[in-house]
This record gives C-alpha cells, structure tokens and sequence, in this order.
C-alpha cells in the first residue's frame, strides 16, 4: 500500500505540469458553472447552506468532474507505462470522445451503490468498490456498454479488501489537502461574508486531490490487470 502511495505522488510530482495542464480547466469549469447556476458567488456564507446546493455541487463532481479528469489520466499513466508520450490536447480529446461510454458506466455504478446502500448497507459498499474501476476499462481497455461494470468487478474479485483499503488510504491522504485549505481560508470567507470563498477552496481542493486519487486507481487498477494476466497464462 505504502508503494502505491508513494509511486502515486511520484508521478504525480514529476509530472506537475502537464496533470495540473489537463485538469485545472476541467475543475475550474465546472466548478464555476455549477456556482453562477446556483447563484453561490455573490451568496452569503450561512452555516448551512441548502441540501439541494449541495447534492447539484456533488452530482456535477461526480459525474462530470472526476470523471474526466479520471478518464484523461487513466490513459497518460497507461501509455506513460508503456513508454509512450502524449500531448495534453490529445488527452483530453480522448477523454472527451470516451465521455458518453464514461458517464454511462458512472451512472450505473453511482445508481447501484445507492440502492444497495439504501437497501441493506452491505451490498452498496460491496458494488462501489467492485466496481470503482469502470472508467479505466473503458479508456485502458477500450471496453463499451456495461462490459467496464463486468471487467472491473472481475478484476477486483479475490482482491476486494486490498482494493477496499487502497481506495481509504487515498482518500484519507488526499483529504489531508482539503482540510488544510479550509483551515486557512475558513477565516477569509467569515470575514468577507462570502461564499465565492467557499467555491475557491471547493475548486482548489480538487485540483489538489482528485488527480493523485485519480493517478493512484489508475496504477491501481494497472496492477490488477497484470496480475490477472500473469495468472491465466500459468
């Protein structure tokens, strides 16, 4: 686990530039897309801001942010493997081409989750973790459809925990960040009385975090790939 992590930051390290290149706009974007049609900039900051807020600001990360930024980086560790080099504008055209078959599996791995977490707990968490991997299927493998749902739970199948508890620590890392951001800024947005301050953390937070958890599944998921390679040529 420690070697994940640590090869994780490395790459995402040495290569800064181009990953901060490929996601800012993406992050920037939708964040301030999503902000202006909930009217969140020239907002007030209150102690609690409405659920609708929240769950529209979630739902355009989800769906939309994270998995974009998944997509364009899933491919540039794949081919930084290989030992090829791609452009920025090549990864995210990719990327976008790949979208619609991206959003479908998202969909449905999001849907199913939540039935099953709203159902009996277990299951859902079973799924999401099962199936964490669909948007590296589609762009790695080139898989279309819901053959990402049946590549990805194939995969992590007799490797559930180990995934499980790869997924916690990078997030735990990667939550690190975002706390620190919120710490610091916390005591602007209280004296401006804004929550524009709010949407600024919210966006640097995932330019911070989303790609090293990003980069992190992607080698993840790499590795999985091999080792079920390795065991059907014995």
């Amino acid at each position: 686990m420690a070697e994940l992590l640590r090869s994780a930051f490395v790459l995402y390290r040495r290569n800064v530039r181009l990953v901060l290149t490929v996601t800012v706009p993406i992050v920037v974007i939708v964040t301030l897309l999503t902000a202006i049609g909930l009217g969140s900039l020239d907002a007030r900051l209150t102690p609690a801001p409405p659920a609708r807020d929240f769950w529209i600001d979630a739902l355009a990360s989800e769906l939309v942010t994270a998995p974009l930024i998944t997509a364009i980086l899933a491919r540039w560790v794949f081919l930084t493997r290989q030992g090829e080099r791609v452009s920025a504008t090549d990864l995210v055209a990719s990327a976008l081409e790949a979208f619609p078959a991206v959003l479908l599996v998202i969909v449905a791995w999001l849907a199913a989750s939540v039935v099953g977490m709203v159902t009996l707990i277990v299951p859902g968490i079973y799924v999401f973790v099962s199936w964490y991997f669909v948007v590296q299927a589609v762009v790695i493998d080139g898989d279309r459809g819901f053959a990402p749902v049946t590549r990805s739970a194939a995969l992590v199948r007799g490797h559930w925990w180990q995934s499980a508890t790869a997924g916690v620590a990078f997030l735990l890392v990667s939550y690190v960040p975002q706390l620190v951001l919120e710490y610091a800024f916390t005591p602007l947005a209280r004296s401006a009385n804004s929550y524009a301050v709010v949407v600024v953390v919210l966006a640097l937070a995932r330019v911070v975090t989303l790609p090293f958890v990003a980069i992190g599944a992607s080698l993840y998921y790499l590795h999985l790939r091999d080792g079920a390679a390795t065991a059907a040529r014995r």
